[in-house]
């Protein structure tokens, strides 16, 4: 007898992240994704609740971090940094190179996503669609309260334009990138960000927590 079983899907890391409640909508989502993780769950509340608080390793990672870790920012030095906060950042072995962005909580130094390796990219890009996936992301999660902290002015620039006016040359190694850059260009034409994003003042605060120390 068939197994009509319904299962839900949590996708983390993928084209769309987010819940479905078919393995095809599920794999059209992570197939041929760099990085994509993923999972099945027996019930809706279980995958919704999954996707809330992260994949395994996230999750317990920030439960390790909640239980009692110190905070990475000095506050009483440094009071006017935003304490709800996450900061995002990108690097990228050469101009274009291998490219790759991330974004973590200012409070903590926790990784809440990181995307890549990109192909025959710049830095720029991957600064301007790490705001774009940040902005995606707590939209999605209904959040309209947490700042997003860039140490771009190009990439947030770009933002606030809605393009990003890159000058990269198109190549058969970084299609993808250019459909991801495509799809942050009609997401920030199609909403209007809730969140704040701000400029990290390095300078006078260090670098930016997201940083990827390759300097």
């Amino acid at each position: 007898m068939a197994n009509n079983r319904v299962k839900w899907y949590v996708v983390w890391t993928g084209s769309e992240p987010g819940v479905c409640n078919t393995w095809e909508e599920c794999e059209a989502r992570v197939k041929g994704y760099p990085g994509a993780r993923y999972k099945s769950f027996a019930t809706q509340e279980e995958a919704v609740r999954a996707f809330r608080e992260g994949d395994d390793t996230a999750a317990a990672v920030l439960r390790a971090i909640a239980s009692g870790s110190r905070e990475m920012i000095n506050y009483e030095a440094i009071p006017e940094i935003v304490r709800d906060s996450i900061a995002v950042d990108g690097a990228c072995s050469g101009n274009p190179g291998v490219m790759e962005y991330r974004g973590v909580d200012v409070p903590t130094g926790a990784e809440l996503f990181h995307q890549g390796p990109f192909a025959d990219a710049t830095n720029n890009v991957g600064e301007f669609l790490a705001v774009v996936h940040a902005l995606a992301l707590f939209h999605r999660q209904g959040n309209d309260h947490t700042a997003i902290y860039s140490d771009s002015r190009t990439a947030l620039a770009w933002v606030r334009d809605r393009k990003c006016k890159s000058k990269l040359a198109r190549t058969a190694r970084n299609e993808y990138l250019f459909e991801l850059i495509a799809r942050a260009e009609a997401w920030l034409a199609s909403h209007t960000p809730a969140n704040r994003v701000l400029k990290w003042n390095t300078a006078e605060w260090g670098e930016i927590p997201a940083d990827f120390g390759r300097k």
